[in-house]
């Protein structure tokens, strides 16, 4: 069996750099690397099924996601599954795999590789999200017991699992899974992605202004409401308070329509979707981060990708307190507020846009902790996994 790995994501591919940083991690380390994935956004018919990426050799199915009710996702969940598991089989069948990496949601996505690992393949799960906590959140009821029975097989099924804090670790193992099968792996961000897309950045920052920023999924889970109210408030001490606003998700419209009836324009900017460069280029041009997250049984256990970003460049952080934050990271090291509190939050932004001196130190102490944190340490775990599995060590 030759030194062959596979990943599959119900996402586009390279959109996502943590799913990026990964597939490009294993291929530096010597694996032929292939990853099944979604065609891009209104491009089924044009976007070639198969291309190869800086080394990688991509498949894309015929399928794009349509976030709107639950019988949709469903829909959309067991469309991906089946034509996965007849792609990732279908070129086992060809020249096997030696790994092969499912990066959920869904967890029952892993049973995609029911085939090839009944002939030999070795099966890596990645649950960066627990799917019942996130139920809970998001419907404000409990979970049905489906969602609990799923996550409990994957785990199960998984030769080896990968999630992204110890505190989300331990509700598996609390549920059932064996805590000797999952590793913990941050969410740190591989810096060869982001120093390749800062040669294309150009650095524009404004003397003028003190700007915000926050990235990512715009959802009301995330805080983006608070930050406005917050902003209202801050504002009226800090009239040249900037906050820029980029990615796109479904609490988009209700935010623009809450930043008009606030008056807000002049000082929120919501960007939408940009590029990578462009991304990097507002990173390396705010003064400070955002992660705003609202408290929830599903934020209490996880770690934001914006937060490592804002890390990765320096910058200091305001966070919101959440259980998994502050697990790893210190009051010395992240600015934290009281989540949903928009007066806290307003009064956090102005003690760091006064106060200069502070800033520095956050920056100082929160990279000291990101050293221990960073991407070079977490692919040591994360590679010896591999190692394990394909008959490496």
């Amino acid at each position: 069996m030759s030194k062959r790995v596979c990943f599959i994501r119900q996402a586009v591919y390279p959109h996502e750099l943590s799913h990026r940083r990964e597939v490009e991690t294993v291929l530096r380390a010597g694996y032929e690397t292939h990853v099944i994935c979604l065609a891009a956004e209104g491009e089924i018919r044009e976007q070639a099924r198969t291309e190869v990426i800086n080394g990688v050799q991509i498949h894309r199915l015929p399928l794009q996601r349509k976030k709107s009710s639950v019988a949709r996702y469903l829909m959309d969940y067991l469309a991906f599954l089946t034509l996965a598991a007849f792609k990732v089989t279908a070129l086992h069948l060809r020249r096997p795999f030696r790994v092969i990496q499912v990066n959920t949601m869904p967890d029952f996505l892993v049973f995609a590789t029911l085939l090839p690992k009944l002939l030999g393949a070795k099966i890596i799960l990645v649950m960066h999200e627990p799917v019942p906590e996130l139920w809970q959140t998001l419907r404000g009821s409990p979970p049905p017991r489906l969602l609990v029975l799923a996550e409990q097989l994957a785990l199960a099924y998984a030769d080896a699992v990968f999630t992204v804090t110890e505190q989300l670790k331990q509700v598996y193992v609390a549920r059932g899974a064996a805590a000797d099968k999952i590793s913990v792996i941050l969410n740190a961000p591989e810096p060869g992605i982001l120093a390749e897309a800062s040669a294309e950045a150009i650095r524009t920052k404004s003397e003028n202004h003190f700007t915000l920023i926050c990235h990512g999924a715009i959802e009301e889970r995330y805080g983006h409401g608070t930050m406005l109210e917050a902003m209202l408030r801050a504002r009226q001490r800090l009239p040249n308070l900037r906050l820029h606003i980029l990615g796109r998700g479904s609490y988009l419209e209700e935010f623009l329509a809450k930043k008009k009836s606030l008056g807000l324009d002049d000082c929120v900017h919501c960007l939408g979707y940009v590029p990578l460069a462009q991304m990097v280029q507002e990173l390396r041009s705010a003064d400070v981060g955002i992660v705003a997250q609202e408290a929830s049984p599903y934020s209490h256990l996880v770690h934001t990708n914006k937060m490592y970003d804002y890390l990765a460049f320096g910058k200091p952080v305001i966070a919101s307190r959440l259980n998994s934050v502050s697990a790893y990271f210190d009051d010395d090291s992240l600015a934290y507020f009281t989540p949903g509190d928009p007066e806290d939050l307003a009064r956090v932004i102005v003690e760091l846009a006064q106060c200069s001196e502070r800033r520095q130190r956050l920056v100082n102490n929160s990279q000291r902790l990101y050293a221990r944190y960073h991407w070079k340490r977490q692919q040591e775990v994360y590679l010896s996994v591999y190692r394990r599995l394909a008959g490496d060590d």
